[in-house]
């Protein structure tokens, strides 16, 4: 497999947009009385630590800290909590890249805090760096640090400076071979270098950023991985990871949950299922695909001594690839009728999803006569009212109207931009 690099163009420049505790930074949007509060949200069914504002973690709170453990820390402390508030989260990061595309028509939506902006052609970086944080911050509420350099890996590590040095003013031009920055970083701070990895390095004499770009890359990709090798040539300043303008088709779409309590009642466990079948269905539309395959899995807790573990799944293939909502619940069911032992006290359950393919490039089947014309146009109405109004204003009725097995979400915020019941009102 050949090695794809080049080398930057004279002109050539990548910026990293990350915005800054971005869990923590949405709660405040709408809640100024928190700026300067410790702030943590908590995962699904409020388990555990998953973000945290700057002033939490002065205070020592960690990432993955069990929630029913720390409470009394957290009350001590003064600290905010919070549930996750996902359709806040997603909608917050549609309007920030919104706000990206006004700088530049090519950038990579690289996570949902996260933007690669191509900023070639481009003079004064630093002050048009210093735009990009204002308008978002103005226009969005949200704080941001860029970070532009001539290559990903190298804008990766400028962000991460410009986070780190209130110097700088949330942003950080990088020029390839600084040694004097480069060296100050450490291996396991490299985007794509895991902890696991950092004392093989050592063993070699490569302490920081600065070693190992002055390592040899053949040698790496001999000992560790072709992945080694590139870094090292972005490292130079060798691009060797493009702007993925276009995101990649997916193979597959995930959407599971953990019950809020255990469920028994067979019609509950139905609910819960066509409700994650719903979402996966929104999903792929969202993203014009169809999917082939339908998986549906059900297991019980494997911390629940009181009952013998059990997990199962299973699988079905469409006649003809959909992503039609009532055909995706069904088949669902189907698989669940396959897997369900009663009995049992389940914990969690999922669909996936699998075989994504285009929706304009799909095979129909000979034999299996689906109103393709009439679906799409039921799907588009449903959507358009749901994007509209709020989630859920129109739904089919298998999800049901019971609360008892949905995810526990004792704390969570309003969603201020998605619900209108939820939208903050003026005095």
């Amino acid at each position: 497999m050949l090695l794809q690099m080049s080398l930057a163009r004279s002109d050539s420049w990548i910026a990293l947009v990350d915005v800054n505790n971005f869990y923590a930074s949405c709660e405040r949007v709408f809640r100024p009385d928190l700026e300067g509060v410790p702030i943590v949200v908590l995962s699904n069914n409020d388990a555990c630590i998953i973000a945290r504002s700057q002033e939490a973690k002065d205070l020592g709170f960690k990432m993955g800290g069990l929630f029913h453990k720390v409470l009394p820390d957290l009350k001590r402390a003064g600290v905010k909590v919070f549930s996750s508030n996902y359709a806040l989260y997603g909608d917050m990061s549609d309007r920030a890249v919104a706000v990206y595309r006004q700088f530049t028509p090519n950038l990579e939506i690289y996570s949902i805090d996260e933007s690669f902006l191509d900023f070639s052609g481009f003079s004064d970086l630093d002050e048009l760096g210093q735009r990009v944080r204002y308008t978002t911050r103005r226009d969005t509420g949200l704080p941001v640090c860029v970070g532009i350099a001539r290559t990903k890996t190298l804008a990766k590590i400028a962000n991460r400076i410009a986070k780190k040095n209130p110097e700088h003013n949330g942003v950080f031009k990088l020029e390839t071979g600084d040694s004097e920055q480069l060296k100050k970083i450490e291996n396991a701070d490299i985007w794509g270098i895991s902890r696991r990895l950092t004392p093989k390095l050592q063993e070699l004499g490569i302490y920081n950023v600065l070693d190992l770009s002055r390592a040899d890359p053949k040698m790496l990709r001999q000992k560790f991985s072709v992945v080694l090798e590139r870094m090292v040539y972005e490292l130079n300043g060798i691009s060797c990871l493009e702007l993925e303008e276009v995101a990649p088709v997916k193979k597959g779409i995930m959407v599971s949950r953990g019950f809020g309590q255990y469920q028994e009642k067979y019609p509950r466990i139905q609910e819960a299922v066509a409700t994650y079948a719903t979402r996966a269905g929104e999903k792929m539309r969202s993203q014009n695909l169809v999917a082939n395959t339908l998986t549906a899995f059900l297991r019980t807790s494997p911390h629940n001594e009181s009952q013998t573990y059990y997990s199962n799944s299973h699988t079905v293939a469409f006649p003809e690839a959909t992503n039609d909502t009532g055909l995706i619940i069904r088949a669902a069911w189907w698989c669940l009728k396959k897997i369900y032992r009663p009995g049992l006290k389940y914990q969690k359950a999922g669909v996936f999803l699998g075989g994504l393919v285009n929706a304009d490039a799909t095979q129909p089947d000979f034999f299996f006569k689906l109103d393709t014309g009439k679906s799409k146009t039921l799907m588009a109405v449903l959507d358009k009212l749901n994007k509209d109004h709020g989630r859920d204003t129109v739904r089919f009725a298998a999800s049901g109207v019971s609360t008892e097995w949905k995810m526990r979400q004792r704390m969570v915020s309003p969603r201020y931009t998605t619900l209108w019941k939820d939208m903050p009102l003026v005095y």
